[in-house]
C-alpha cells in the first residue's frame, strides 16, 4: 500500500518508477482518470473534479476546511485504485537534487505533507549498529535491568547488581559502579544503536532488542506503553562539599594603592612605567597604628 521498496533492494529512479506506473496494464483504470462521459469529472468518483488530487490554482484559493475535505475525498479514491502502489512509488522517488518526484498533491493515498514528513523521517533514521556494539558490560547490564524495571534509580541499582554478578562469574575485574546519570546515558545510547527515534518508548526499545537476540532468556516485565526509553533528566542529590575557612590577611597601605595600568606611548615604546605589585610580605607586614588627637588637644582647640 505504501509502495516502499525493501532496504536490500536498490530504489528505482524517477524515470523508471514513472515508466512502471504508466505502462502498467491497469493504468487506464486508475481512479483519478477522467470520466468517459464527463472528462471534467473523476472516474473513481463522479462527484469530484478531475483535478481534486492537486492543489487549486492561485486565483481560486480554498480554506483549510475545504482543503481537508478535498484531500480526504481524493484519498478515498486512491484506496480503491488498482495502481495505487506504483503511483506512490513514483511520487515518492527521489530526484538527483534529493527532492520528491511529486512534492505536492495526493499521490498513492497520501498527501504532500504526509509524504514530505516521511522523507524527513527517513533521512534522520539511523541504521542499527552491529551486534558487537552491544557487548559492553554496561550496555548489557542496563538493557537487562530495563527489561525488569524502568524507574531511573531502580534501573541503575539493578544494572550494578548485574555488573557485580558478571564480574564474579567471569573472573574479570572492571568498574561495577552504576549511577543514575550513567544508566540514563546508556539507555540513550541503546536507543541510538538500535536505530530508534529519540522519542521511542521502553516497549519499542525492548521489542527491537528482542528482535536482535539481545534479551534471550530474560523475563520482560511489560508496562502500559507510556514509559519512555530515555527518561527526562533526573535530579540527583549532590553530596555536601566541605567548606574551606579563609582567614583574612592584614592589608597595608601598599596593598590598598590602586593599580595603575601602564600606558604605551607611541613615541617611546621602550619606556614603560614600572608598577610595584604587592607581595605576600606586604600583606603580612604589621598594620601601621594611626594616632588621633587626645581630648586635651580638642579642649585646647575649642
Amino acid at each position: 500500500m505504501t509502495g516502499a521498496t525493501s532496504s536490500k533492494q536498490k530504489p528505482l529512479s524517477v524515470e523508471a518508477a514513472r515508466t512502471a506506473w504508466v505502462e502498467h496494464p491497469h493504468f487506464k483504470y486508475r481512479g483519478c482518470a477522467p470520466d468517459s462521459d464527463n472528462p471534467q469529472r473523476m472516474a473513481g468518483n463522479p462527484d469530484l473534479h478531475v483535478g481534486a488530487h492537486h492543489e487549486p490554482d492561485a486565483w481560486a484559493p480554498e480554506t483549510q476546511r475545504e482543503r481537508r475535505a478535498r484531500e480526504g475525498a481524493a484519498v478515498e479514491v486512491c484506496l480503491s485504485c488498482p495502481v495505487m502502489v506504483l503511483c506512490d512509488a513514483y511520487a515518492n522517488s527521489i530526484t538527483p537534487e534529493g527532492k520528491l518526484a511529486e512534492e505536492r498533491g495526493v499521490w498513492g493515498g497520501r498527501t504532500g505533507l504526509e509524504r514530505g514528513r516521511a522523507l524527513i523521517r527517513a533521512r534522520h533514521a539511523l541504521p542499527a549498529a552491529p551486534a558487537n556494539r552491544f557487548e559492553t558490560p554496561q550496555k548489557r547490564a542496563v538493557l537487562r535491568a530495563l527489561a525488569v524495571v524502568w524507574d531511573p534509580f531502580e534501573v541503575a541499582a539493578a544494572a550494578e547488581v548485574e555488573l557485580r554478578r558478571w564480574s564474579a562469574a567471569e573472573g574479570r575485574v572492571f568498574d561495577c559502579r552504576m549511577d543514575v546519570r550513567t544508566a540514563n546515558w546508556q539507555r540513550s545510547s541503546l536507543v541510538r544503536l538500535l536505530g530508534l527515534p529519540k522519542t521511542a518508548s521502553r516497549a519499542q526499545l525492548l521489542e527491537a532488542a528482542a528482535g536482535r537476540g539481545l534479551l534471550d532468556g530474560v523475563r520482560v516485565v511489560a508496562d502500559d506503553g507510556s514509559v519512555p526509553a530515555v527518561p527526562p533528566p533526573t535530579k540527583t542529590s549532590a553530596p555536601a562539599r566541605p567548606y574551606q575557612l579563609l582567614l583574612p590577611l592584614k592589608v597595608t597601605e601598599a596593598a590598598l594603592e590602586p593599580s595603575v595600568r601602564p600606558r604605551r606611548s607611541r613615541r617611546s615604546p621602550s619606556r614603560v612605567p614600572v608598577v610595584r605589585v604587592p607581595t605576600l610580605d606586604d600583606a603580612l607586614a604589621p598594620v601601621p597604628v594611626l594616632s588621633f588627637p587626645t581630648a586635651r588637644c580638642l579642649e585646647a582647640a575649642a
